[in-house]
């Protein structure tokens, strides 16, 4: 028997997980489903004409990235509470398997959850209003944007796997707490190198951003080429693998 990961043990793990928290997913579908037909009912009667493909894209990347980290800080809420943590990490399955199914859950069927609850609402309610003499524009997932949405939704995703991991009580507020006091020190650090560089005072500046300064009483802003910026489309994937990878090793030593 494979002690590491095997593909039936794993499918079995799955089924016993979907038929304990079954309910509960389906009331989060439920939910993000309301917010979506409530909020996007407000919208389509606030402007005059169909949303163009555009503004579709801006909100389903915005929900997105917002809904999605919500949902992952609480697919590990039984390690916080021990009478439900002794029993999950006694189970008679590998650690990865057992990491596998939270992420499965939280990235794979919340992709496909969102995205079908998305559209869903989406034709509701451009059928729910005529438009006459507009052309309604349907998003379309098949473009560039899509896969900056998913570099940072990966990212994001990442770490808050690893905040519900790493941490027994308030998930969310802890991991968002602490990403956000560490992007503020990557901009300082960032900031304080570039300047070095440069050897000109700069705004703040994050990786992979513009360099803005001033010289006088001209503004200047400086951006990477194509070429340059292809670096961020492999770099940020990389940064989230390591920290799935961490978040992993983290909940070995939890069952450890």
């Amino acid at each position: 028997m494979n002690n590491y990961f095997s593909l039936k043990r794993f499918g079995l793990l799955f089924m016993k997980h979907t038929v304990e928290h079954y309910r509960a997913y389906l009331m989060s579908a439920a939910v993000l489903a309301g917010v979506f037909l409530l909020g996007g009912s407000f919208v389509f009667y606030m402007i005059p004409g169909p949303v163009d493909a555009g503004f579709q894209m801006a909100m389903f990347g915005v929900l997105m990235i917002i809904a999605g980290p919500l949902f992952t800080s609480t697919v590990f809420t039984d390690l916080g509470d021990k009478r439900r943590a002794v029993p999950m990490l006694t189970l008679p399955a590998s650690q990865l398997e057992k990491f596998m199914v939270g992420w499965v859950y939280s990235y794979v069927i919340f992709l496909l959850v969102y995205t079908g609850v998305f559209y869903l609402v989406l034709f509701i309610l451009i059928n729910l209003k005529p438009w006459p003499a507009h052309q309604i524009e349907i998003l379309t997932l098949f473009q560039d944007k899509f896969v900056l949405v998913m570099i940072l939704f990966s990212l994001l995703h990442a770490v808050t796997i690893y905040g519900a991991i790493r941490f027994e009580k308030l998930h969310f507020i802890k991991t968002g707490f602490s990403f956000f006091i560490f992007y503020a020190l990557l901009i300082f650090v960032n900031t304080v190198f570039v300047r070095f560089i440069v050897g000109r005072p700069i705004k703040p500046v994050t990786p992979f951003s513009f360099l803005n300064f001033q010289d006088g009483m001209n503004f200047y802003s400086i951006g990477l080429n194509a070429q340059q910026s292809a670096w961020a489309f492999i770099v940020i994937p990389i940064i989230s693998l390591l920290i799935w990878i961490a978040a992993y090793f983290r909940f070995k030593e939890k069952q450890a």
